[in-house]
């Protein structure tokens, strides 16, 4: 049976403790190499993949609210056109690596960030306007998402 990914780290973690720390004859190294050791311990590596792939949905699934938003308005389709051609390119097939998880992930976190951007752009240009007073709150929920 293969050792789980948190288990694999433990024993990294302790062969840095009780193989490399004593050889270490640097004070500032041996500190260094301590934080290196409790940063590893910080991490909960069995479930890393799932929650870069948790929140990889939750972006993916914002940005498809976005594109809705935009195509629900003839002028907002032609001023966004590029945005959802970018929306629209993530690819959806599966994902069965975290590589592949994470790369999905920094694509549609990019796209949302420059759609927080364009919106900001939008509404300062058409504030008041009754048909977009939903674009403050989708820009909200952008802003949100990027913070976590």
């Amino acid at each position: 049976m293969r050792p789980t990914p948190a288990e694999t780290i433990a024993g990294v973690r302790a062969v840095l403790r009780d193989v490399i720390e004593p050889e270490v004859r640097s004070d500032f190294a041996r500190a260094r190499l301590r934080e290196i050791r409790a940063v590893l311990a910080q991490i909960d590596w069995d479930d890393a993949a799932l929650r870069v792939r948790h929140r990889t949905d939750l972006v993916v699934g914002l940005l498809a609210d976005i594109d809705e938003w935009v195509g629900a308005d003839g002028d907002r389709r032609d001023h966004f056109a590029d945005l959802a051609r970018r929306i629209r390119s993530l690819s959806d097939g599966p994902l069965e690596t975290f590589a592949e998880v994470n790369a999905r992930y920094t694509q549609a976190a990019e796209i949302l960030a420059q759609a927080s951007h364009d919106l900001g752009v939008w509404w300062r240009a058409h504030q008041g306007s009754e048909s977009d007073d939903s674009c403050p709150e989708l820009r909200l929920r952008i802003v949100a998402q990027l913070a976590k």
